[in-house]
Order: structure tokens, then C-alpha cells, then sequence
């Protein structure tokens, strides 16, 4: 079976490359008389250098103020990507509502461009490490294991021309990348493209180390508003002379400058093209994975990451080199976002406690406006690519996720304030229809699990504007299986809480305590996102969640009350009803109607003694509500509740003090006077959940934000 192609880790390439021979790779004379020389390229240590100034600040560019959402082309596309399934791609987005929920960046990832720059004119040539071949100064290859060797290649990327060809707009020739960054502006998105901070992409295309001032003044003259950038060090296991084997850490200046350099580097000649076209800042989102260390004894010694604050403060342990892992401690200094993990399939597990979430908790600090944890691209709706899931293709590796382990997902990247960019196939079933072994069948996303993506409540929590990340409430778990809860503040003050069910198997009953979350207060109103369902909280938050589900709840404090100060004070008065504009509650049909008549809203007329209700304390406590009506039908009739939600108000003649179900508690918002009729029996409050003349009034569970359970004074 197939399986996916690794995005950021090192391998060698599945065929060997035909060596190129130095005349045809235009490494003579005039080659090298065009590149920098060696010590210029950061070739090996300079300890006499001038360290860089203390006290980098932050990127702070204004971008990405929270994080990015959109599609990036990898997980079902690959490097096989068009500019046709891109722009059917766009399309989807523009029409079922994507970009109007915030998903509004298409970005392509590795594959885009020819395997060599247009400065030669066959691809690049490659060492038996799938490495890029480096030269020293006389023509020689070499190693580069030292941190020496010089990079033949120049000039410009060129975007694949079967796959990405031109086009022409308003009457201009343009590339395939041009076009489609144009086509992205036409329906009011973003577009991205993907480029390495190494010699060579991950898929062994021309990586941007050592032209990334080039590289940058293309994409910007592209139209490219968002770039991918990756870290692919291809080479041989690295022994130094301390005996320590550091594995595959890359060659020449990739071994000589960390990451942390290199995406400075490569940012601020994004910057600079941007100003020198006057065209916006581009977002960098940096995929480097966390599992590069450097080699400490060949980083330069003016490589800006030694000076950094933040990454000094942090520490390096040993046989680490500054700016490289962990991404989450610098990422912020130099970039929008960061991958804080290793790529990621369609299990859930990666997403979970012992995946990527672990890592991301452990780095709140790299969390804030303009920088972010980035838990790799979503699988949510993600339909197996490689074959036809459950026939042709079997591998667990490509099982696609359910609806339960697709919100579970997007719940956790929400809490974790981690980007939201999917890999699922945003396109048509015609668009997205293969073919194999006989079979016919869509990758394209199902409606259900399109819903997953535009839930507006989970969206809102990632894109918060207080940009604190979810903390683990709690112990860690026990186990792979073990249930957490999470829980983050938002900027309006309501809590977001997650209670997850890690274990694949079972349903589990997952709880936690408003101590416990840290929530002080007599209580708090609860919606639960995923079923709309609400209610109130004042103990304990508990719910029975399926295998690999989540419920997740945004919790608001109630209002601050106090028993009404027209309990007791002898008097009639109109109440309206919240949301209504002012209508009244009534006996339906007025005094005239017969006992037991239900309740309805009305306009308010101040001498219609069936608008009118005064409130008399009881012996324990609770309050009786009785109408002005004195009728052969209507005598002060006493407010009843019903014993199930939605069920209709009435009024009885008859009083029964044993009766709790006309009882009640009438309790006063101290900040809007607002009041809040509750009945003893069940809990339920007063409700006028429509808002027209003559609808009914009913008794419903607590909802904090339903306006028809909010009562006023109307005299």
C-alpha cells in the first residue's frame, strides 16, 4: 500500500538522480564568479565574530493577529497538485460558506516548481543521501558535513509548467503562481506557497537557503500572502569529533546556521521585498518539526540565536545547539506560526494527550497575537487518497477519521488557539472522483463533516482575541486512555471547557468542578457547541462522552441576584417580557377567560387587571404570583408550572401551599433589575421564547442567553 509522502523528514529519495556533470550544471567560472564565497555562505564556526545585539524583540509585524485558517494542497493532493484542483478547489471554498467562516488562505504545498532554478538547465544533482551536491571553490564536490561547500544553483524557482501553466490576466502574461494568487484576491482569499529554509524542499525540489532574496522578491511580485516554510536537512548521520552522533542535521551552511537564522533570514527579506514593491507583509508559518538539535560546535558564532533572550533564557541541554528545538520557545522571535510537532495522520491520537497536545501545553508562552502553536494540518472530512478505504486501500494509516474524531479535532485545536488549516479535499464529488482497480469513488468532503468546520461557537473559541491557550486542568492522565478536561478564558470573560474522552473504545463519564476550573461565583450558564444544548452549572460539569468524543461547553458567570424587591410590597404590576419590545404577560383571553387558562404576552395596557400579578412570600420562603383578576372565572389566579419543558403556564383559582409546582423564586439582576421567575418543582424558569402578540409563555430549562427568561417592570 501506499502511504503518505513524509513532508518534513529526511530520507533518501526513492530513485537516484542522474549526476549531472559540472559543465552542465554551470558550475565554472562564471558560476562561481556568482556566488558568494564560502566564509560569506556562514561556512563553519567564527568565533572571533561580533555576537549579534541583545534583546531581539518579537516579530510583532501586525499579521496573523489570530491564528490563520484555510487548506493547504498536502494530504490529499501531494506533490501532484494542479492549478485546476486549486482553483476547483477556491471555488468550493467561495461557495459553501468556507471563507465566509474565516477559512479564507489556499496554500500549495511542496511539488509547485521545476527541480531546478533557471539559472541551469537539468535538475539539481544529488548526493547518495538524496542530498544536494556541494562544491568547494575549485569545482570539487564535497560533503559539506564539515559545514563547508558552496551551492551551484542560481537564479529564480520555476513553478512546474504542465502542472501550473501560464496564464494571461487583464492582457498581462502571468506564471501559473501569479495567476492563481490573483484568482485567491478575485473571491476575497489569501494564497500561500510553500518554500525550504535548506538546499533542497523535502521532496527534493530547489530549497530557498542561500537565495532568499530572490526568492522573496518573486513571491511577493507573485502575490503571495502567506509562505510555508520548512526545514528538510538531507545528509549522513553526523559523529562529531566528541564522539556523539547527532544524526542527519543537514550540510554546509545548514549545519553552520539554525533554523531560528534561517527563517529570520528569509522573513526579513520578505519584509524588504514587500516594502521595496509596496506590497503587504507576507505571514510565515514555519513547518520545521521539532526533531532537528543542531550540531553546537559548527553553529556560527554570530548566529543571531546565541543572542536571543528568549532563547538564551530557555537554555539549551547538551549537544543542542541554540534555535533549533524546540521550535515553541522561539518561534514568535522570527515567525507567525510554528509547527510544535511531528506530522500528523488521521488518527486522533496525534492530536491527543500523548501527541501533540502534550507538546503544545508545555509552550503557552509562544501563544499570543501574532504567533501560535501550529498542531499541523486538520484531517477532519479527510477521505483516504491512496485508494478506497476499506477495499482497495486497508493500511490504518489512512483510515479516515469519524464525525466524533473530527469534532474531537477541531475542539482541541480550538482550545489550543492552533491554527485551523485543513488537508481535506475542499472540492465537488465530480471534482474529486477517482478512479482504481475497477472502483470509482470522491474524496471530496462530506455536508456533515463541512458542518464540523463551520461551526461557528468552536471557531469563535480558537479565534478569541484574548489569545490564552487552554491549560490541563488537573493531573495529567494516566494513560493514552485516561479521560482530561481543558479549559481556556476568553476575552469576554466566559470559560471555554473541554472534556475529552481519550479512549477509543469506550464511553466514559468525564467531569470536573467550577473549583477545580478555577471559577468562583454562585454559578454559570452553559452551552455545549457541538449540540446547542444549554443549561446551568453551580457544582459539578459532567457529561457521558463516546470513544474519542468531546463536549464542549463555554461557560458564562449568571448574573449577580437578589430575592425582588417587589416580593412582599403589596402591589400589582405588568411584566415584560425580555426580547419582545415590551409585551406583557397575561391570562390568555383576559379575566374573562375560564380557570386554568394558560398564560401569553400581549400589549401592555396598565388598567387590564389580567397584566397584572403581585408576588406574596410564603412561610418557607417562596413566593406565590397571583393575577388581578377578580371574575366569576378569574379570582386572583395563582401561577402554575407544568412539569416538562416547553410546557404551557397557567393559573389555577384554587391555591394549594403543599403544591410546589406554585411556588417559585423570583430573583432580581442587581445590574439590570431584570427579574428571573423560577418554579420549586422542576427548576424550570418563565419563557416567552416567541416574540409576536399572543404567543404562548411556557417554562424552559435556564438558558442565560435567552432573552424571553428575562423579566421587567413595566410600572
Amino acid at each position: 500500500m501506499r502511504t503518505p509522502l513524509p513532508r518534513s523528514r529526511p530520507r533518501a529519495l526513492a530513485r537516484q538522480l542522474a549526476a549531472l556533470t559540472l559543465a552542465a550544471s554551470g558550475l565554472g567560472g562564471t558560476a562561481l564568479g556568482a556566488a558568494a564565497p564560502a566564509a560569506a555562505l556562514g561556512n563553519g564556526p567564527t568565533p572571533n565574530a561580533s555576537p549579534a545585539p541583545a534583546g531581539t524583540p518579537a516579530l510583532g509585524n501586525g499579521l496573523a493577529l489570530t491564528p490563520p485558517m484555510g487548506w493547504n494542497s498536502w494530504n490529499t493532493l501531494g506533490t501532484g497538485v494542479t492549478q485546476e484542483q486549486v482553483v476547483q478547489t477556491i471555488d468550493f471554498m467561495a461557495a459553501n460558506g468556507l471563507v465566509e467562516a474565516g477559512y479564507d488562505t489556499v496554500t500549495i504545498d511542496d511539488g509547485w516548481s521545476e527541480n531546478h532554478r533557471d539559472g541551469q538547465t537539468t535538475d539539481l544533482v544529488k548526493n547518495s543521501y538524496g542530498a544536494m551536491q556541494l562544491y568547494d571553490a575549485a569545482g570539487n564536490p564535497v560533503s559539506g558535513t564539515d559545514g563547508t561547500g558552496i551551492d551551484p544553483t542560481s537564479g529564480h524557482l520555476i513553478p512546474h509548467p504542465g502542472r501550473f501553466p501560464g496564464r494571461t490576466v487583464n492582457g498581462q502574461p502571468v506564471n501559473g503562481i501569479q495567476y492563481l494568487a490573483w484568482y485567491a484576491h478575485s473571491k476575497g482569499m489569501k494564497f500561500g506557497l510553500y518554500a525550504t529554509d535548506t538546499y533542497t524542499t523535502c521532496q527534493g525540489h530547489p530549497g530557498s537557503l542561500g537565495h532568499e532574496g530572490t526568492d522573496a522578491a518573486d513571491f511577493v511580485a507573485w502575490g503571495v500572502d502567506f509562505v510555508k516554510y520548512d526545514d528538510c536537512p538531507y545528509g549522513p548521520p553526523i559523529t562529531g569529533p566528541d564522539g556523539h552522533n547527532y544524526g542527519t542535521q543537514g550540510e554546509g551552511r545548514e549545519l553552520t546556521r539554525s533554523v531560528y537564522a534561517r527563517v529570520r533570514d528569509f522573513q526579513r527579506a520578505l519584509d524588504a521585498a514587500s516594502a521595496t514593491q509596496g506590497r503587504p507583509r507576507v505571514t510565515v508559518s514555519v513547518s520545521a518539526q521539532p526533531v532537528h538539535t543542531g550540531i553546537p560546535y559548527l553553529l556560527a558564532g554570530d548566529d543571531p540565536a546565541r543572542t536571543d533572550p528568549v532563547v538564551v533564557a530557555a537554555g539549551n541541554p547538551p549537544y543542542e545547539a541554540p534555535g533549533y528545538a524546540p521550535t515553541g520557545i522561539w518561534c514568535g522571535q522570527v515567525a507567525n506560526l510554528c509547527r510544535i510537532g511531528g506530522d500528523r495522520g488521521p488518527d486522533l491520537e496525534g492530536v491527543l494527550y500523548n501527541g501533540q497536545l502534550r507538546t503544545t501545553l508545555q509552550y503557552p508562552g509562544n501563544v499570543r497575537p501574532g504567533s501560535w502553536n501550529d498542531m499541523d494540518m486538520m484531517f477532519a472530512g479527510w477521505q483516504d487518497p491512496y485508494g478506497l478505504w476499506g477495499t482497495t486501500d486497508t493500511c490504518p494509516c489512512h483510515e479516515p477519521m469519524t464525525l466524533t474524531e473530527s469534532r474531537s479535532e477541531m475542539s482541541v485545536l480550538a482550545m489550543a488557539a492552533s491554527p485551523l488549516i485543513s488537508g481535506a479535499d475542499f472540492r465537488s464529488p465530480e471534482d474529486s472522483r477517482h478512479t482504481q482497480d475497477g472502483y470509482t469513488w470522491s474524496t471530496g468532503i462530506a455536508p456533515e463533516q463541512l458542518a464540523v468546520y463551520k461551526n461557528a461557537d468552536v471557531v469563535a473559541v480558537d479565534q478569541d482575541g484574548l489569545a490564552e491557550p487552554a491549560t490541563l486542568v488537573g493531573a495529567p492522565p494516566a494513560n493514552g486512555a485516561a479521560p482530561l478536561v481543558l479549559k481556556r478564558p476568553l476575552a469576554d470573560g466566559d470559560t471555554a471547557v473541554l472534556l475529552v474522552n481519550q479512549d477509543p473504545a469506550a464511553t466514559r463519564t468525564v467531569s470536573t468542578t467550577l473549583a477545580d476550573l478555577g471559577l468562583p461565583g454562585p454559578g454559570y450558564s452553559a452551552k455545549e457547541l457541538w449540540t446547542g444544548s444549554t443549561g446551568n452549572v453551580t457544582g459539578t460539569l459532567t457529561a457521558s462522552v463516546e470513544p474519542h468524543g468531546v463536549a464542549m461547553y463555554r461557560l458564562r458567570p449568571l448574573p449577580v441576584t437578589v430575592p425582588a424587591a417587589v416580593v412582599g410590597d403589596g402591589r400589582y404590576h405588568g411584566l415584560g417580557a425580555g426580547g419582545t419590545g415590551g409585551l406583557a404577560l397575561e391570562v390568555q383571553g383576559t379575566c374573562s377567560a375560564p380557570d386554568g387558562s394558560v398564560l401569553d404576552v400581549n400589549t401592555w395596557w396598565w388598567w387590564h387587571t389580567s397584566e397584572k400579578w403581585t408576588f406574596t412570600a410564603n412561610p418557607d420562603g417562596t413566593v406565590r404570583i397571583t393575577d388581578d383578576c377578580d371574575t366569576p372565572t378569574q379570582r386572583h389566579g395563582t401561577l402554575t408550572g407544568p412539569n416538562s419543558p416547553g410546557g404551557a403556564a397557567w393559573v389555577l383559582n384554587r391555591w394549594d401551599p403543599n403544591s410546589p409546582h406554585q411556588k417559585w423564586r423570583v430573583e432580581q439582576n442587581t445590574a439590570t433589575g431584570a427579574l428571573t421567575i423560577t418554579n420549586v418543582a422542576t427548576g424550570l424558569v418563565l419563557d416567552s421564547p416567541q416574540t409576536a402578540a399572543t404567543s404562548p409563555v411556557v417554562l424552559n430549562r435556564p438558558d442565560g442567553a435567552a432573552a424571553g427568561q428575562s423579566w421587567s417592570l413595566l410600572n
